[in-house]
């Protein structure tokens, strides 16, 4: 690949000729990036997807508790049953990380695993840093990761504890290997772009939209398919990457079973032909990276150097596209599905400030518009930092696990519960010690049902199926109780208040009225 090894002009970089400079300016974005994502750190992870986070929460402790013998048994064995009640979907490796952790420290807190992820965002940082400057320039690299690490939306999102950052850390790792075998082709190179190609995609299927794609425009056109097709490392590399998550997924489906359910429900082809599905995704990434840096980021595609670095590129965008059209469903209805879109806008967008930056070098004094330009800088990280703080500071939920454990105290660990309840029970399940059976809110599951075909819910006939010999039905969702009137009246007309408090109203199944 010929125009992969054009060296990077250093000579025309603003910040490649003074290493001190470059060092320092990077430094601050890390540190400064860091900083901001462990601001409010102690709160608990309700923030962002709660559902989610308390997905991975759950079965974090379920693996922490396992083996922790100081438990009393009643909290050892709820939260084993707890974490086999959640059905596979990626292999747990951010929550066997927590876990580690957690036996490390003696604390299952769990904002242990806020640090973890923001951690793996700064690794991703850094991976990006290196393969953007070595496609453009230093200058390239800074800005890159400068977007990258502060881009408000980003800040949130990379601290959640749930696998996305982690994938997008293996996922620039990828990158950079790839791009890194281009550049120094031989088996040791090779090896480990397949490694952390595998790696990206064990964590997260959905890492081979991003990973291979770019991969497979890089070698079309920058080597030839022919040629690419009898590279015996193209092979290994290729092998690498798709054989731990092919294990994976037979034995979630072949061995388990319980993989194969995952796989439903997720295609929507027929929202194709939705004008509003491609209105409001543009409305989604728009809001999360801005409108304006989308635009630039097509420009800067363009503007690499070399027509394999413009088909890396493009492989990025691409890859992006056929994320989105092979989940439109959730595309539009779970944020965090867009995560990847700010590394892929971060790279774009490094050519662009590569080309912009270097009439700055003709600038006198130099040691003057260095200082200047770190400050602008500077100043643009600490705004988008405190546009995050503000979001963060404005949500308080620090009060909600002692809300949830005197829930759970009025119930009685040994009782049976149908919920009607936030995260679909998880906060009860996990602050309160207790798994419900879980009543469905109305919204966006009935859309979900239409696609899926699914009949309408006979409401008496749910009703009566899931609250078979149960002991009590939770309400702490009292508008959408509201907006369900069958469900409303067949609760207040039929059973016994038990209890009821700020936000919550619990009903005795055993004490019937009539």
């Amino acid at each position: 690949m010929s125009d992969i090894h054009s060296p990077v002009e250093v000579n025309e970089s603003f910040f490649g000729q003074s290493s001190l400079f470059l060092g320092l300016t990077l430094f601050v974005i890390f540190v400064l990036g860091l900083g901001i994502r462990l601001y409010d750190l102690t709160d608990p992870p309700l923030d962002f997807h709660s559902t989610r986070q308390l997905r991975s929460a759950i079965i974090a402790r379920g693996l922490y508790y396992a083996n922790l013998d100081t438990a009393p048994d009643y909290q050892r064995e709820r939260a084993q049953g707890q974490l086999e009640s959640h059905n596979l979907i990626e292999p747990p490796v951010f929550e066997a990380t927590a876990a580690l952790v957690y036996r490390m420290v003696g604390s299952d807190d769990v904002w242990i695993a806020r640090i973890l992820a923001s951690i793996f965002w700064l690794i991703g940082g850094m991976a990006l840093y290196f393969l953007a400057r070595d496609m453009t320039s230093p200058d390239g690299g800074v800005i890159a990761a400068a977007f990258y690490m502060f881009v408000p939306f980003g800040i949130i999102a990379s601290r959640s504890f749930q696998p996305d950052p982690l994938m997008v850390m293996f996922i620039l790792l990828a990158l950079w290997g790839i791009y890194r075998w281009c550049q120094q082709p031989n088996w040791k190179t090779a090896i480990l772009a397949g490694a952390l190609a595998g790696a990206a995609l064990f964590v997260k299927a959905v890492a081979l939209f991003f990973v291979l794609v770019p991969f497979a425009g890089l070698l079309i056109v920058g080597r030839g398919f022919k040629k690419s097709l009898k590279d015996p490392q193209v092979w290994m590399i290729g092998t690498l990457t798709v054989l731990p998550m092919l294990a994976y997924h037979f034995y979630g489906v072949y061995i388990l079973g319980s993989l194969e359910s995952q796989f439903e429900g997720r295609f929507f082809p027929e929202m194709w032909t939705d004008p509003t599905f491609y209105a409001r995704w543009i409305a989604i990434a728009s809001s999360f990276v801005g409108y304006g840096s989308i635009l630039g980021s097509f420009l800067g595609v363009l503007l690499f150097g070399s027509a394999a670095r413009r088909a890396f590129g493009i492989g990025l965008w691409l890859g992006y596209i056929l994320y989105g059209m092979t989940f439109p469903y959730h595309f539009i209805t779970h944020s965090y599905y867009h995560l990847p879109l700010i590394p892929v806008v971060a790279l774009s967008l490094a050519p662009l400030a590569a080309v912009a930056m270097r009439p700055l070098n003709q600038l006198k004094p130099l040691a003057l518009v260095r200082v200047a330009f770190l400050g602008i800088l500077f100043a643009g990280m600490v705004g988008k930092a405190w546009d995050a703080r503000t979001d963060l500071a404005s949500q308080d939920f620090r009060h909600e696990p002692v809300y949830w454990e005197e829930i759970a105290e009025l119930i009685g660990n040994e009782s049976s519960v149908v919920a009607l309840t936030h995260d679909y029970g998880n906060r009860l399940a996990y602050y309160g010690w207790i798994t419900p059976k879980v009543w469905l809110p109305q919204g966006h599951l009935e859309k979900y049902r239409e696609l899926r075909g699914g009949a309408p819910i006979d409401v008496q006939e749910w009703f009566a199926e899931i609250t078979d010999n149960r002991d009590f039905f939770l309400v702490t969702l009292m508008k959408q109780l509201e907006k369900q009137p069958e469900l409303e009246e067949l609760l207040y007309t039929n059973y016994a208040i038990y209890a009821e408090g700020d936000g919550f109203v619990i009903f005795d199944l055993h004490q019937h009225l009539q």
